[in-house]
C-alpha cells in the first residue's frame, strides 16, 4: 500500500464525505466502496479504502456488513464535524486534526 500524502488525504476524505452527505447516506441510506470510488480521481482510487478506513476509526463515517461487501454512511452524532469537512476549502483542515485525537 502506498503512503498517502496529508494534502492526499484532505482531498479524497473532503470528497467522500461531500459525497455521502449529497447522497443522505445517514444511517439508511449507504453506500458501496465501489460507488464511492467513482467520485474520486483515477491517481486516488487504490487510496480510498484507507482513508474511509481512518474515517470510520474517527467515527465520522460508519460502516456495515452487507450481502455484497461493506457499506458506508455518516455518523450523526458527528453531524457538526461533517459539515465543518464539507465548507472547508484550501489546504487547511480540520480532519488531521481528528485523527490525532
Amino acid at each position: 500500500m502506498a503512503k498517502i500524502k496529508k494534502s492526499e488525504y484532505i482531498k479524497i476524505s473532503r470528497t467522500l464525505v461531500k459525497k455521502l452527505y449529497d447522497e443522505t447516506c445517514f444511517g439508511k441510506g449507504s453506500l458501496y466502496i465501489e460507488t464511492l470510488k467513482k467520485g474520486v480521481l483515477e491517481d486516488y482510487i487504490d487510496k480510498v479504502e484507507p482513508v474511509l478506513n481512518a474515517l470510520v476509526k474517527q467515527e465520522i463515517v460508519c460502516k456495515k456488513k452487507k450481502k455484497h461487501g461493506w457499506k458506508y454512511h455518516l455518523n450523526m452524532n458527528r453531524i457538526d464535524k461533517i459539515e465543518q469537512i464539507i465548507k472547508e476549502k484550501g489546504k487547511q483542515s480540520v480532519i488531521p486534526i481528528l485523527l490525532i485525537l
